[in-house]
């Protein structure tokens, strides 16, 4: 369910006003989180060591309150109840990656299960049909760099004022168990103390069984 906020009744007003000029009105955040649990737990049960994290950091960012906000298309500031995820998967006979959104739910079992769904339907030929579909902005995408241990990362930005939703990257998982994650989100909504909630969480489920 999407409801919309009249900026003069929005919390961070302020915030909003003083960023949504800005060229790049996105700040990006890189944080190393043990996931070595998370890669042990998943192993054991039979579960891709992505769709672990993956679910662990849809679990974090719904448990954010300020990764619910966006802006709607006019651009006026809306808040999402529930937020799904969007995902470049490599599709079997495809040379190249395809962007599929999948439901959230709390529960693995349930995510895991329309994963497998969503997967067997889906038959775009496109990695980026599902993005420039979208009617609502009620996602975070989240891209996997499993070859690649980044410390910092820039992201892309679809217009001069940033994006229409927060963006994650994931790094590759060292033999220390660390894996870097990156947060992309508009700075009028989220601050460093919306960060430090988000990667706490996040460290959180990941060592959840």
């Amino acid at each position: 369910m999407k409801t919309s906020i009249p900026l003069d009744e929005f919390g961070r007003k302020e915030s909003v006003m003083f960023f949504k000029d800005f060229y790049n009105p996105y700040v990006t955040v890189t944080c190393l989180l043990d996931a070595s649990f998370c890669r042990a737990h998943a192993k054991n049960k039979g579960i891709k060591f992505f769709y672990a994290y993956l679910h662990a950091i849809l679990r974090a960012v719904n448990d954010v309150e300020e990764l619910h906000y966006r802006f709607d298309k006019d651009g006026n500031i809306v808040y999402y109840d529930v937020i799904d995820v969007l995902t470049p998967i490599r599709m079997p006979g495809l040379d190249h990656f395809v962007t599929v959104r999948f439901p959230y739910s709390k529960y693995i079992e349930v995510f895991l299960s329309d994963i497998e769904k969503k997967l067997a339907i889906n038959n775009e030929s496109s990695g980026y049909n599902t993005e420039a579909s979208l009617e609502d902005f009620d996602v975070v995408l989240v891209s996997a760099i499993p070859n690649l241990p980044f410390t910092s990362i820039s992201c892309t930005q679809r217009r001069l004022d940033g994006n229409d939703f927060p963006l994650i990257s994931v790094g590759q998982l060292g033999s220390d168990g660390k894996m870097p994650v990156a947060l992309s989100v508009h700075h009028g909504f989220v601050d460093g103390e919306h960060f430090a909630k988000f990667y706490e969480l996040l460290q959180l489920y990941l060592n959840e069984e």
